[in-house]
């Protein structure tokens, strides 16, 4: 059954790879992820050592997750450092970023990503994120959108960039 796995990644072609796990977001994870695969493949190939063999690359409850199997402990840490990365950024822009609830879906936007993915889906509700019916008292939830993570500190009503820019 093992024999029948392939490596996600071919290092051959490492962007192409990565965008069939991830998507084309070249700014985002799937930029951060190609780069990581990028430098292994340098790395290893300056050591002369095999590629590490890699199972799955996907996001899940929000965050990035790569599984593989390699036992040499830099290409690990190259690995543990990226993903630590990408779970605080942007999936699609590399902004900063928190982990949202968006539709019963965990994912991972800033928050002009994230005002831009949910008024796709519902373009007449304002309370877009979370599921908070009140008021949160936590200074980085806008008072708003329910967006968690990025509050705009000029704005006297306590609402994302994004809200303060629509007037909402």
């Amino acid at each position: 059954m093992a024999d029948d796995v392939t490596n996600t990644i071919d290092f051959n072609d490492i962007k192409q790879s990565v965008e069939e796990s991830l998507g084309r977001t070249p700014e985002g994870w799937s930029g951060l992820v190609t780069a990581l695969f990028t430098e292994v493949k340098e790395y290893c190939d300056l050591k002369g050592a095999t590629y590490p063999f890699v199972l799955q690359i996907k996001g899940k409850l929000g965050e990035l997750r790569i599984y593989h199997r390699c036992d040499d402990r830099h290409i690990q840490s190259m690995i543990i450092a990226t993903i630590a990365r990408a779970n605080r950024t942007c999936e699609r822009c590399s902004n900063a970023a928190e982990t949202q609830l968006l539709d019963g879906w965990y994912t991972t936007l800033c928050c002009w990503c994230a005002h831009d993915v949910a008024t796709k889906r519902h373009p007449k509700r304002h309370r877009l994120f979370g599921v908070r019916k009140k008021r949160v008292r936590d200074r980085m939830t806008c008072g708003v959108c329910g967006y968690y993570g990025q509050i705009d500190r000029t704005d006297d009503r306590n609402r994302c960039p994004a809200c303060v820019k629509k007037d909402w």
